[in-house]
């Protein structure tokens, strides 16, 4: 009989070594790199204990206008552009979403080769968590953040600071940037090579900028069985934002269009992880389940808005369906994946 494990995440996390001689998880694209684990695995006791208090819960809702659908809150700004909500759960999972992303850098926040940059832009900053830690850990920086979404703290580092303001827009920055960071972006922009581009002349001579994202849909190591929800919930994402012209495989393309546009010592990292603990390696296996609970926590929030304007689909038989999905997704038996690139290069000095 398997003994009951009642350690959190964040309990199992600290004794695990992270140093690069014990990663395990896939920094390639050779999908055999990911290995089924036929042991049984006991997740509920190891998500039990995951939380971490919002950066944004200092934020009256005053400050910012928000439009209701669905029992979620939306930008006002720029109404309808961005099709995820800004409400506190979704501001929760953010910051939640945030502490994944620096478990799989090992607790680093870039992974670009940058020095002591004086002038720093976070492009998309939402709950502005990436924004603020930069700042704090950078202190001789100037951090800005830029969201269409006003759900920053009031409360932030002297160095840092929040503006509202669309990334597709024409960019009119004062000074240039030495490190400008985008993460997450996959459903943000109609054209991510443009937004490269204002990158591209927003930069100081020897500045980069690294981009991070998941390449939409998921995958599966093996087929997945008939019938699999998460199976068709990939097709008709990938329909919805096909028909809104906010391709979400676009980051497949980021290190071609960095060399395009004029970036040098262009670096591709390509990541794979797991969406529940079915893959061999111990690391790999606790990293899947953070990425689990973002998903499972995210879910509604990614699908709501492209389902119900885009497909037509009742909000109710929605919710139902994505139970389903929830339910494949926690399935070690559905070898399921998400796959991502980090990609960063720098301007040229001349």
């Amino acid at each position: 009989m398997q003994q009951e494990d009642n350690r959190t995440v964040e309990d199992l996390f600290s004794n695990i070594d992270t140093s690069p001689n014990v990663v395990d998880i896939a920094d390639d694209d050779d999908e055999d790199a990911l290995e089924v684990d036929s042991a049984e695995w006991e997740m509920d006791s190891a998500v039990g204990g995951m939380s971490f208090v919002s950066s944004t819960q200092s934020l009256s809702s005053s400050l910012y206008e928000h439009v209701v659908e669905n029992g979620r809150t939306y930008h006002k700004f720029k109404e309808g552009k961005y099709p995820l909500p800004n409400d506190e759960p979704e501001q929760d999972r953010l910051d939640f979403q945030h502490q994944v992303y620096k478990l799989s850098l090992e607790g680093k926040l870039y992974q670009a080769p940058v020095e002591n940059p004086r002038n720093v832009l976070d492009v998309a900053t939402g709950t502005g968590i990436w924004a603020i830690e930069f700042a704090q850990e950078n202190p001789g920086s100037n951090v800005v953040g830029t969201d269409l979404s006003p759900i920053q703290p009031t409360y932030v580092p002297p160095n840092c600071s929040f503006q509202i303001c669309d990334a597709e827009d024409e960019w009119d920055f004062s000074v240039p940037f030495d490190f400008i960071h985008m993460r997450a972006v996959v459903t943000c922009f109609r054209s991510p090579r443009a937004v490269m581009e204002s990158a591209m002349s927003s930069l100081a001579p020897g500045g980069w900028l690294q981009m991070r994202d998941p390449i939409m849909p998921f995958k599966f190591l093996t087929p997945p069985p008939e019938g699999c929800a998460l199976a068709r919930w990939n097709d008709l994402a990938m329909e919805a934002s096909g028909r809104i012209g906010r391709r979400w495989d676009n980051a497949v393309h980021y290190a071609q269009w960095m060399r395009e546009l004029g970036f040098e010592d262009v670096v591709e990292i390509k990541e794979q992880l797991p969406l529940n603990p079915w893959a061999k390696g111990r690391r790999v296996k606790y990293l899947s389940l953070w990425l689990q609970h973002d998903m499972l926590q995210g879910i509604e929030a990614i699908s709501m808005a492209l389902f119900t304007r885009v497909l037509g689909w009742d909000v109710d038989d929605l919710k139902v369906f994505l139970e389903d999905v929830k339910r494949d997704m926690k399935d070690t038996s559905i070898h399921s994946y998400s796959e991502g690139v980090l990609v960063y290069g720098r301007k040229p000095l001349g």
